[in-house]
Parts: structure tokens; sequence; C-alpha cells
């Protein structure tokens, strides 16, 4: 095998992990004939074939996936290295991560002061989204360092760490139901219930559930965020689903009304998420960093 190069290298690792070479050099800011260049020479000095074409995707072989493992460990080095050059009271680096509605308005202050104590020389650049779906794609594909999202439909080429469970209730206008009767889905089904978007995790979760109950309700679109939906439901539209810790002072103010059900309304389960690659130390060190932040938000909600 003739001598390679760190650029081939990076080239063949990015069209192993996005699939396509247009994908890698969107990711490596150079054209797609230059990876492609790279990604020929770099096979050329292979005994084997590495990657194979599979539909519009580009896969490894046996002997791909084995020069992955060496790469990525080439790569981590290399980016170890980097860090420690670039190591002075003036360096910087960016973080973008991706969030939600209900991370930023929990606990995502409590992460941002935490980052800014831990590593001063980072700046975090969010990206508020409401579908998780797209969080998900953009951590795939490279755009985002890291993501906080509902723990579902998580690609097994992700990282994931597991953060808070945050709990959900049903809502509805004041005055709809009797004040602290259980109710059954049934009956919660005589008002019209307001979704949000059609790629809403908490929208799926709660069909799945009235669909075990026999429950057909009749669905409203309220939109894509947490507040104009709870909006819509003082407005006195219907009825929704909503995290628990945002609608709290909705109910002390007598905007809405919290509705107990049988079976109860789920919860979701949250995590981080992040490209298991060499350059991801530090978006691995900042979900440790969310995991710590959901538990001291947690305790400081229950005092």
């Amino acid at each position: 095998m003739s001598s390679l190069t760190i650029k081939q290298v990076e080239a063949f690792y990015w069209v192993a992990r996005l699939g396509t070479v247009s994908r890698a050099a969107d990711k490596l800011h150079i054209t797609q004939s230059a990876a492609t260049k790279r990604l020929q020479e770099l096979e050329s000095a292979c005994v084997h074939p590495l990657l194979e074409n599979i539909g519009s995707r580009m896969t490894l072989t046996q002997k791909g996936r084995e020069m992955l493992v060496v790469c990525e460990a080439l790569l981590a080095r290399l980016a170890e290295l980097d860090a420690l050059k670039k190591d002075s009271p003036v360096s910087t680096r960016t973080l973008l991560v991706g969030l939600t509605e209900v991370v930023a308005m929990t606990w995502f202050p409590e992460f941002m002061k935490r980052m800014r104590k831990t590593y001063p020389d980072v700046v975090v650049q969010p990206a508020l989204v409401h579908r998780s779906s797209v969080l998900r794609e953009k951590v795939l594909d490279g755009t985002l360092d890291l993501a906080f999202v509902p723990d579902v439909g998580v690609s097994a080429k992700l990282m994931r760490v597991p953060l808070n469970i945050e709990p959900y209730a049903w809502y509805a206008p004041v005055g709809t139901f009797p004040e602290g009767e259980l109710l059954s889905l049934q009956a919660l089904a005589a008002c019209p219930m307001i979704e949000q978007e059609d790629r809403s995790v908490i929208n799926d979760v709660c069909r799945e559930l009235l669909s075990s109950c026999g429950v057909t309700p009749q669905r409203l679109s309220g939109g894509s965020g947490v507040f104009g939906t709870a909006a819509l439901v003082e407005a006195g539209v219907g009825v929704s689903c909503l995290p628990q810790r945002l609608m709290t002072s909705h109910v002390a103010q007598r905007r809405v009304q919290r509705i107990e059900t049988t079976p109860a309304a789920p919860s979701l389960r949250y995590c981080a998420i992040a490209q298991r690659q060499p350059s991801s130390v530090l978006g691995a060190a900042a979900a440790e960093i969310a995991r710590q932040s959901c538990v001291m938000e947690s305790r400081e909600q229950g005092q």
C-alpha cells in the first residue's frame, strides 16, 4: 500500500459516515470532484475495495469497516493534537447545539451556566427547532454537533446519553370538566383534541395511547409551539396534551384546566445525541453536562 494522506483519510471517513460523496464534500468544505479524487486515490492504494454502491448510498465492505476503525482512531489522535496546539487563553471553539422548545424553557439555562463555567473558551450556538426529527437529521449530517431530543427514533449511528423524563398532562378550557374528577380518555374525547404538527413525537405517543383504548377523537392542528397550542386551549378550541412544567403558571392563573385521566397522560424521555466520531469529544462532554443540568434543575423544581 502506498502512503496515504490525512485528506484522503478524512474523505473516506466522511463518505463512510454520511453515505454519499456529495454530503462528505459539503462537510469538508470541498468540491464533490475533489472528494471523489481523494477517495479514488485511497481506494487505489488499498488491495481490497472499501466501499460499494447500494442504491443511492455508499456502504462499507468488510475491509471498509476495518479501515473505518483505524481511521477513527487516527483522526481522534489528530483531533487531540489539534486541541493541544490551540489550547491558549484566546482560542475559541463553537458548539452547535439543537434543542426543542421544552428544553429551552426548562433546564437549558442551567446547561448554559455550567458550560460557561467548565468551557469558557467554547461558544455555544443554540438552534431552536420544533421538530425533533429535523434535529436528529441535522446531527446525522453533521450540521449540528449536539442536540437534545425525545428519546424516540434515534439512529444507532449516533451517540446517545439519557437525560430527563418530561411529564405531560391533558389540559382543557377552564370549566369544561368538573374539578378534580378522574376522567376516562373516552370522556376526554368529547372535546376536539388539538395536536401539534404531524411529525411531533408527543402526537405519535398520544395517538398510540388513544388507539389502544379504542378512542378516536376529532383532531385539530395547533401548529408547532407549546404556547401557541396552549393559547388555543385557553380560547376554548379543545383539549391538548402539553408538558406539565410549562403549564404550571397557566393553571395557577386559571387560564387552562389540568385534567387527570385514566390511563394517565404519557411522559417523554429526553436524550442528548451526537455523532460517534473523533471530533465529538466536546459533544460527549457537553452531553454529560446536560445530564447534570437536568438533575440540578429537577431538584430545584422539587424544593
